[in-house]
Order: C-alpha cells, then sequence, then structure tokens
C-alpha cells in the first residue's frame, strides 16, 4: 500500500518494525490453534504426520510445490533463484522430511550457518510459511496435518533470522529531522490512504 503512494524504502521499513509491534496480538486466534498443534506434536512425535503426508513420495510433492510457488512470489522469489537451486532443493527437502517425521537424518549445513549472510525479514519467513500452506493444501493435507508442519517450520525462524539487522528506527527519525513515522507517512491523509490502499488490496488476495 505504501509503494502505491511511492513511499521511500526507509519510512516504509520503519512502518513495517512499527506494526509488528502488534503481531502477536492480531494473531492470538491462529496462536492458540497452532499451540494446540505444538503440543500434539510433542505428545505425540512425528511419525503420523510423516504418513499423513504420503511419506517419501509425498514429501517429494510437497516440495515441488513448494518451489513452484516460492519461485513465483514475488516477495521471496529472488531467494531462490541460481544454477545452484536444485541443489539447495534437495538439501531442503531433505531438512523437511527430516523435520516432519521422515526416518533420515539430515546432512546439509545448520540453518544459522546457510542464513548467516542474508537479512530474511519476518514478513518474508512469513511468506514462505504462507507458499507451503499452499503447497501442503495442493497435496491434500488436512487442517490439523498443515497445523502440525506449521508449528514445526516456525521452529526454524531463529536460525533463518539469525542475521536479521534490525532497521534503528529512532536513529532514522532523528536523522529525518526527529520526525515521527506518522508525519513521514504523511499525516493524517497519507496513513488514510495507505489504510484504504492496504484493505482493497487485502481483499483482492
Amino acid at each position: 500500500a505504501a509503494e502505491l503512494m511511492e513511499v521511500k524504502n526507509d519510512v516504509i521499513q520503519d512502518a513495517v518494525d512499527v506494526l509488528g509491534k502488534v503481531r502477536q496480538e492480531v494473531t492470538a486466534g491462529c496462536t492458540v490453534r497452532l499451540e494446540i498443534a505444538r503440543k500434539k506434536c510433542e505428545a505425540l512425535g512425528t511419525d503420523g504426520l510423516y504418513e499423513q503426508l504420503g511419506a517419501e513420495s509425498g514429501l517429494k510433492v510437497f516440495v515441488d510445490k513448494l518451489y513452484e510457488a516460492m519461485q513465483g512470489d514475488a516477495r521471496i522469489k529472488h531467494y531462490f533463484s541460481g544454477t545452484k537451486m536444485e541443489a539447495v532443493k534437495a538439501s531442503q527437502g531433505q531438512y523437511l522430511a527430516m523435520m516432519f517425521g521422515a526416518p533420515i537424518q539430515y546432512a546439509g549445513r545448520p540453518l544459522d550457518r546457510i542464513h548467516a549472510v542474508m537479512t530474511i525479514s519476518d514478513f518474508e519467513f512469513d511468506s514462505f510459511l504462507e507458499c507451503a500452506q499452499g503447497a501442503l493444501r495442493d497435496v491434500g493435507a488436512d487442517a490439523n496435518s498443515m497445523d502440525e508442519c506449521v508449528v514445526l517450520l516456525e521452529t526454524a525462524r531463529k536460525d533463518v533470522l539469525i542475521n536479521r539487522k534490525r532497521h534503528d528506527v529512532k536513529r532514522t527519525q532523528e536523522a529525518a529531522s526527529a520526525k515521527s513515522v506518522y508525519e513521514r507517512l504523511g499525516g493524517e491523509v497519507g496513513v488514510t490512504n495507505m489504510v484504504e490502499n492496504m484493505y482493497t488490496k487485502a481483499l483482492e488476495d
């Protein structure tokens, strides 16, 4: 929405950081549902989940669907291109299979080392989770299995975001003559336009 208004990137980043402070409250209902799935995974393990996803052949189809979604998603597709992508896909597929209960051991590098040179944001990780949920739907996973998968994928967030350099909102505001994010977005008129654009886009999505 802010990009449609041609707002500067540093202002958009500040606004995203501010909005991120209400993320927990906004997702509270989903969190309760995922907490149920987390407890189920802890109590029963993931052996049943692996079978529910179709075991080895089902996981392969899931990974294919996942990469198809990620490589077509403008928010994160730049992370999934290049000449070595087949090797990356194979390694990530092995990691996901192990995570979802396959009787194998992941042989690749630790996630924090892989992502140490990246600056992946919560928004981008959420976009990945959205692609994963879509891929799970495509392979016929039911709602409970999807929740369990999301819970397991969420455990990787801290390692994937290991090198995330938090944008310093205070310093940016000082550099902009101490103007608030509200003022830099254009005050009441600017924020109203941004909200209208945001809701228009949300209703289309």
